[in-house]
């Protein structure tokens, strides 16, 4: 795989966000399966919720077990887990082959599989590196983008803003806008956001 100059495009099944009239809330259950320090995910998961909370929606993280033998340690993910969750699992290269759905999955950070989504770590790691740029910025947009897919449903991709399917290190500053959702795709998310809380 050749990260060098490329631009990455994130595969999903549908996403977006705009500008909401009152503020909803929405629960993320983190599986950190990549083993991200706890330090970089709270930076990745602070500009992450940037682009919801441009929307009026606050986003709430929960840490869940990785694996079974955590899971002891983890009593807060089973009592958020009342079934309106968004489930996001950021994995190591190694597990991407038990989610590959096409050959577009070879030049991506994220994946939106219907109630799932995933961001590839070691992807966004090396492009961070490639890009010279804080690995939060990518790990949070990724996480951002994919999310949305799960709440705006497929075909949800946009010309401009976080759903843009591909972008450089130039969309990752704050200035740019580009890590927020266009106006159409934010009222759609906030309408849907109220009515998944209910």
């Amino acid at each position: 795989m050749r990260l060098g100059r490329k631009i990455i495009c994130t595969l999903t099944l549908g996403l977006g966000i705009g500008q909401a009239e009152s503020a909803a809330s929405l629960t993320v259950l983190v599986y950190n399966h990549a083993n991200v320090p706890g330090a970089k995910l709270l930076e990745a998961e602070a500009f992450a919720a940037r682009s919801y909370r441009a929307a009026g929606i606050e986003l709430t993280w929960v840490e869940c077990a990785a694996s079974e033998s955590d899971t002891g340690r983890f009593r807060a993910c089973e009592l958020a887990n009342d079934g309106r969750g968004l489930f996001l699992r950021i994995i190591p290269e190694r597990m991407v082959a038990g989610i590959r759905r096409s050959r577009q999955t070879d030049n991506v950070f994220g994946i939106a599989l219907v109630f799932d989504a995933f961001v590839l770590y070691p992807r966004v790691l090396e492009m961070a590196r490639v890009w010279g740029v804080p690995e939060y910025l990518i790990l949070g947009r990724t996480m951002a983008h994919e999310l949305g897919h799960l709440l705006l449903g497929p075909d949800s991709h946009a010309a401009s803003g976080l759903m843009r399917p591909q972008f450089g290190w130039r969309d990752l500053s704050p200035a740019s806008g580009q890590f927020l959702f266009d106006p159409q795709q934010a009222k759609r998310l906030a309408m849907f956001s109220h009515r998944w809380q209910k």
